[in-house]
């Protein structure tokens, strides 16, 4: 081989390269099919390229991309896709075949579109695949010359370019659709638990309206609305089409708004107000967290006020030097000495471990009670389930 040769194969890699480097920036197939005609044009010094699209349902081979061809040939014009034409001898043989001589061919017929475009030789290469194949890159020329072997190899490897293309665009899809699919799953799922949950917290209010003992009466409500505290979280996820992450503060200022209608109706009225900063938490740290802010508001209805007085209870919720900072306060009468340790205070201790929050306790002309979940924790259960 020569030094022109040399160069010529040279260029021909080059080429090969050049596409490969393009197919990874690119997501749209029929854009790299028609960088491939290009550079197979230029590869092969040949006047006309193309890509052939099999379509199965009519044994045809349509022209998908190309360069050097007259107005509407390109995605309109066709050619046979069986043993009687080049580009069908390369598809149902799948081997490449090299024409030099058109004209004088008994293997198949040359195509009306080759022949009306002036082609005296080709090259038909196959688009393969995983599955059916794709179709056929083929080079064209009127001029004189011939095609070789090295020419057919440069080919080749621009069809397997294509079809890594190909292959890269039906994964890609499967893997969109999966994705949907588990989507729509998880929002169904959200879907189903909300409305489980709102049943058992109707069951609950009308167990709760048939009882005569005010002990049993209160434990149950207190049940009843934890469930409709989780109702709340999954019924704002469903709202949101979110399936992990929920803005926290727009579901603590629904919370408070809820029950300071609900506790409004006592004897006794307790507001329940809200000032909170938008603050996205993943569900595993959103339901534990509005639990306790649940817990801690009926503990300050039902205890921190005299029979003879209303009261308030403010929630607040901010970012603190990277933490989540919770803080639900009264203006009650405290917390007494010998309050008994009961169910409240072991659902809150079980929490904020699961949390690892540190909560404190205040009496303050009332009580405050400050929950800060470390930024560490939420970092440390984010990389766990990454």
């Amino acid at each position: 081989m020569g030094q022109q040769g040399l160069e010529y194969r040279l260029r021909q890699q080059s080429l090969v390269s050049d596409l490969g480097l393009y197919a990874l920036n690119s997501h749209d197939f029929a854009v790299l099919a028609q960088e491939a005609t290009r550079i197979a044009a230029e590869g092969v010094q040949s006047n006309l390229a193309k890509v052939l699209k099999y379509e199965s349902d009519d044994e045809r081979l349509r022209v998908y991309t190309g360069i050097g061809w007259q107005p509407g040939v390109v995605g309109r014009a066709t050619v046979g896709a069986g043993m009687d034409s080049p580009a069908g001898y390369a598809l149902h043989t799948g081997e490449p075949v090299v024409s030099n001589h058109l004209s004088s061919e008994e293997r198949f017929r040359t195509p009306e579109l080759l022949i009306e475009h002036g082609v005296t030789r080709a090259i038909n290469v196959i688009i393969q695949g995983t599955g059916e194949p794709f179709g056929v890159l083929e080079a064209d020329a009127s001029a004189e010359g011939a095609f070789d072997e090295d020419d057919v190899d440069f080919l080749q490897s621009l069809a397997h370019v294509l079809a890594s293309g190909i292959e890269r665009g039906r994964i890609e899809s499967e893997l969109e659709q999966a994705l949907r699919e588990k989507n729509t799953l998880l929002d169904e799922l959200n879907h189903r638990v909300k409305n489980n949950l709102q049943v058992v917290s109707n069951l609950l209010a009308v167990e709760t309206a048939r009882l005569d003992d005010a002990n049993a009466k209160a434990r149950l409500r207190a049940v009843g609305n934890c469930v409709a505290a989780l109702g709340r979280i999954y019924n704002r996820l469903y709202q949101d089409g979110q399936t992990r992450d929920i803005e926290f503060g727009g579901y603590l200022h629904e919370l408070c708004g809820e029950l300071d209608a609900f506790y409004s109706n006592d004897d006794h009225p307790v507001r329940v107000c809200s000032s909170v900063d938008a603050v996205f938490v993943d569900l595993d740290h959103a339901i534990p967290l509005a639990l306790m802010v649940n817990e801690l508001i009926a503990n300050s209805a039902r205890h921190g006020f005299p029979e003879s007085s209303d009261g308030e209870v403010q929630v607040t919720l901010e970012h603190a030097d990277g933490d989540i900072l919770v803080v639900v306060a009264d203006n009650g009468r405290g917390m007494a000495d010998d309050a008994p340790q009961g169910l409240g205070r072991e659902l809150m201790s079980t929490l904020g471990d699961q949390l690892g929050a540190r909560i404190e306790t205040y009496d303050n002309n009332g009580t405050t009670v400050r929950i800060r979940v470390p930024a560490d924790a939420l970092q440390r259960d984010t990389d766990a389930s990454a």
